[in-house]
């Protein structure tokens, strides 16, 4: 399953689809969910062998340094390729 995750470090939403994935799922951070690949909390969700990716335009577009990320960040492209590999996501 790709999980979305499009809101800050401050949203329990957020929080709480990051903390209940699975290890065969994807996370993707985007819009202003990019600021979980800064945040430690994040690395929680790695040591679980959960995929985690931010976009890198809307990353980089908030301010934050390509050099703070603790995830890979992808294209818009390969968000698409991500998304089409699986037929369940949760936004």
């Amino acid at each position: 399953m790709v999980i979305l995750v499009k809101y800050g470090t401050d949203h329990a939403v957020e929080s709480r689809k990051i903390a209940w994935a699975k290890e065969s799922d994807t996370i993707v951070l985007l819009q202003d969910g990019v600021f979980w690949a800064k945040d430690d909390r994040i690395k929680e969700a790695e040591a679980k062998k959960i995929k985690v990716f931010a976009i890198k335009d809307e990353y980089l577009s908030r301010g934050c340094l390509e050099k703070d990320a603790k995830v890979p960040l992808i294209s818009y492209d390969k968000f698409i390729e991500i998304l089409e590999k699986d037929t369940k996501t949760v936004g």
